[in-house]
């Protein structure tokens, strides 16, 4: 009887705690399932809207312009934008909406429902991903209207299909209102661009000038140079760690070592034998598209970015910049001018005019030609790698096939000028630079080019010799 007591107990005493276990449990259960309910729900953070929108590196921009298919801005529609974060923000009187974003992500732009009926766009809602470190990403601009556009059915394209989405493009420096009404603010900011470029077109032109104007060569491989600078200065910063300012003077260092070699080993040789500069002309071309190969096998097809920080941006009134573009145009200026200074004030130079008016009278008067030219030869390949340096990091990257893109520009230029004339390189490469920018004003961007070029053709019909150049006598 004791013993069975005794087991009873036991057995009691086991389920007791069996009993206040689980009661514990179901405690520590109920406090879980009381702070999971009550836990804080996580909120998207509220972006800031903005009438206008810079890249920084804290912030991404996504922006836009709501406009018709007839071109004309749609004033005071609701824009919405969720993802990442949220905000809301209504279109202004021209069209444009921005959003300052301040943690990468997806974000999606979505106007009312009856908007995009009304106005025949394809969607009302596009996606854009914000990265602020990448250069490609830091800025989502959305257009509702060219989606619209690219809805119409095509014979010649089966794209159509394609088009049922809003087209997003996420470029810093891309033309988000192409097609858009002319405004003030827009002018400023072509006009700005456009001198920018025409500057460091200018740069690049000044070289091929001092080359033609000494030799009489037109040189094609001229663009390749520009792009060896370029080049030079992404393994520079990129593959030999060194400071920016360190990585340009290698780029230029390079750049007149390899014009001082062409000199000494193939235009030297070649003037030598008296070969017509036609024949040189066509030796230049050969050695443009060697050099593009190479520089595409030795560096692949992709751009080479010499910096890859995210420039905090500028705003100067109605115009948006950087530093680095203020600087790169600054130091082609400064540039030019002491090309122009060389050419006017030291002896050097004036054997170089000297060279250039009369190579057989500068021969009698006792110039060395062939010294001369050679120092042509590598101070133009300088100013090109140096000229590459400054474009690479003005638009953020360098291509195997920069340069050649812009030689017909920089014979533009050149021609437009007055052949063989320095300070006349820099005013064509302005006129062609602020003709071209301004010209998207009314134009799509894609014939900004064509236009500079028809510019040229009308100076020339009126001043054959260019804007600088001496008319020749000719029979």
């Amino acid at each position: 009887m004791a013993s069975t007591y005794r087991s009873v107990a036991r057995c009691g005493r086991r389920g007791a705690r069996w009993r206040h276990l689980l009661c514990v449990v179901a405690v520590i259960a109920a406090v879980f399932l009381w702070c999971g309910l009550n836990a804080p729900q996580a909120v998207a953070a509220e972006v800031e809207a903005t009438d206008r929108c810079v890249p920084t590196a804290e912030y991404g921009c996504v922006n836009g312009i709501l406009q018709g298919s007839d071109q004309k801005p749609i004033a005071g529609v609701t824009v919405t934008l969720g993802g990442a974060a949220t905000g809301e923000t209504t279109t202004a009187d021209d069209g444009t909406w921005a959003f300052k974003v301040a943690d990468d992500g997806k974000y999606t732009v979505t106007i009312p429902q009856d908007v995009a009926k009304q106005y025949g766009f394809a969607a009302d809602s596009a996606t854009v991903e914000i990265v602020k470190s990448s250069f490609s990403k830091q800025r989502g601009v959305v257009r509702f209207d060219k989606a619209a556009a690219a809805k119409q059915p095509s014979k010649s394209s089966g794209a159509a299909a394609d088009a049922k989405q809003p087209t997003t493009q996420t470029h810093a420096k891309t033309d988000e209102s192409a097609a858009s009404s002319v405004t003030w603010a827009r002018f400023c900011q072509q006009l700005y661009s456009g001198i920018i470029f025409g500057l460091l077109l200018g740069l690049m032109a000044v070289g091929m000038n001092l080359v033609y104007g000494t030799t009489g060569l037109s040189s094609f491989s001229h663009g390749e140079q520009v792009t060896l600078g370029g080049l030079m200065a992404y393994v520079g910063t990129q593959m030999l760690h060194m400071p920016v300012v360190l990585s340009a003077i290698f780029a230029i260092v390079i750049g007149g070592l390899t014009g001082l070699l062409q000199d000494q080993f193939i235009w030297g040789p070649l003037r030598h034998k008296r070969v017509g500069t036609m024949q040189q002309m066509i030796v230049t071309i050969g050695l443009s598209m060697a050099l593009q190969y190479l520089y595409q096998f030795f560096f692949g097809g992709d751009i080479k970015g010499i910096v890859k920080s995210v420039p905090e941006g500028i705003q100067l009134g109605p115009i948006t910049t950087n530093a680095p573009a203020l600087i790169c145009a600054g130091i082609a200026l400064a540039t030019i001018v002491g090309v122009t200074v060389f050419l006017y004030c030291t002896r050097l130079g004036r054997a170089t005019r000297a060279v250039s008016d009369n190579a057989a009278l500068a021969a009698a008067s006792g110039i060395n030609v062939d010294s001369v030219v050679r120092i042509v030869w590598t101070l133009s390949c300088a100013l090109a790698a140096l000229s590459g340096v400054l474009l690479g990091i003005y638009l953020n990257g360098i291509a195997w096939n920069t340069g050649v893109t812009l030689l017909m520009l920089m014979f533009a230029a050149v021609t437009l000028g007055g052949l063989g004339t320095a300070n006349g390189a820099l005013v064509g490469a302005l006129v062609i630079g602020v003709v071209a920018d301004l010209s998207t004003l009314v134009i799509p961007s894609d014939m900004r080019y064509a236009s500079a070029l028809a510019i040229l053709i009308l100076v020339l019909l009126v001043r054959p010799q260019g804007i600088f150049g001496k008319r020749n006598r000719i029979g």
